[in-house]
């Protein structure tokens, strides 16, 4: 019987220290390189692909994208991701560690020949993450802006990753997406994609600096053509992806600046004729953070602050019935994702319409209602009503 306790107490003891093993792939820290963004562009001596990666050697100290960590451009070629990447050992004196990587910079010229084979590679690597994003270059290469020289301590690939993250809690100039986001888009019916684009921007007497700039649009996994700033706002509040940012009604109110508090949208479709049609039901509460003189400090009960509300709500209906009819007239496909949610709430009519959905996405009719209401003044700003 003694013999059994003690067989019993060492498989305690065994299994308890299987308990406290350690990570499978362990990496001591020293002894790689961090990789904090890639730029793929096209290659050039019959390879497919020219790779840039932007590195961090922490040997030298200092922290991720910090003063005092120097970033270093490595560069390689192949005629896939995978074989560029393994090329770039023969210039990297240590391992490619990519758990760090922000984000995946996409030339025009790849990203309009296709970008499912760039993506593949990154979903099936074991240290790439699946929140990893893509953004498109609007300069003739991606490249460039991994050696564009920064205004702040933070490397390129931090620059563009803190605007993206702003980008999306604070204001409404991009809808950022993660790579399994991506993956999901490009495998479902009735949705197109979109990613961010990213330009250097210059001005006389100051240095350049990156900045995120129009939104590039796709069919399937194609580049087609790029969505303008100024429709960027009233097509996330299409997708439902406001959280927080401006509405400026200009002409329709000068002087007057909203601040969205909270937003969400819903969608109903009518599906009676042989073409759907679309109502996008808006709810937003704002605070109007700017007013001309004589608007200031007013009763939110007032004609005044009612009047407020409806051209805050004009400038919203307006703005989403615009992008709307623009991305159907321009590209004739549906990055709002109106056919995949026709599909989940209309599966039998979806197998009729899905046979040519982008022409019938052409033809929709599409009314945007929108109900905005001012929630307070909290930063009342007098201006001159005459300016």
């Amino acid at each position: 019987m003694r013999w059994k306790r003690k067989a019993a107490a060492l498989l305690e003891s065994a299994l308890i220290a299987l308990s406290f093993s350690g990570c499978f792939s362990y990496h001591e820290l020293e002894n790689m390189t961090i990789v904090t963004a890639v730029a793929v562009d096209e290659g050039q001596n019959g390879k497919l692909y020219h790779l840039s990666f932007e590195c961090l050697n922490m040997s030298s100290g200092g922290e991720e994208g910090q003063q005092g960590t120097q970033p270093v451009i490595l560069e390689s070629e192949g005629n896939s991701i995978f074989d560029g990447v393994r090329n770039a050992l023969t210039e990297a004196s240590q391992k490619l560690y990519f758990s760090d990587c922000q984000e995946v910079i996409l030339s025009r010229k790849i990203a309009q020949k296709g970008i499912r084979k760039v993506l593949n590679w990154f979903l099936s690597d074991a240290e790439t993450r699946v929140t990893l994003r893509f953004v498109v270059s609007e300069e003739p290469t991606a490249a460039e802006l991994l050696n564009q020289k920064q205004k702040t301590a933070q490397t390129p690939a931090f620059e563009i990753s803190g605007a993206l993250e702003e980008a999306y809690t604070d204001s409404l100039a991009c809808l950022p997406l993660k790579l399994y986001e991506i993956n999901n888009i490009l495998s479902e019916e009735g949705d197109s994609l979109t990613l961010p684009g990213v330009r250097v921007e210059e001005k006389p007497g100051k240095p350049a600096w990156l900045r995120l700039g129009r939104t590039a649009v796709f069919r399937d996994d194609r580049l087609i053509g790029w969505l303008p700033e100024n429709q960027v706002p009233y097509f996330l509040f299409v997708r439902n992806r406001v959280q927080n940012g401006l509405i400026v009604p200009g002409s329709r109110m000068p002087g007057v600046t909203f601040e969205i508090v909270e937003s969400k949208t819903d969608l109903d479709f009518s599906l009676s004729g042989s073409v759907p049609s679309a109502e996008l039901h808006i709810k937003s509460q704002v605070t109007a953070d700017e007013l001309a003189t004589g608007q200031e400090n007013g009763d939110l009960n007032s004609p005044a602050f009612s009047e407020l509300e409806k051209n805050a709500r004009n400038t919203v209906e307006a703005g989403v019935e615009s992008v709307v009819r623009y991305v159907q007239q321009t590209f004739g496909v549906d990055i709002f994702g109106f056919g995949c949610k026709i599909s989940k709430k209309y599966p039998s009519e979806w197998k009729k319409l899905s046979k040519n959905w982008d022409g019938t996405f052409r033809r929709m009719k599409c009314r945007a209602d929108a109900e905005i209401k001012v929630r307070n003044t909290s930063k009342l700003v007098e201006r001159d009503a005459a300016q």
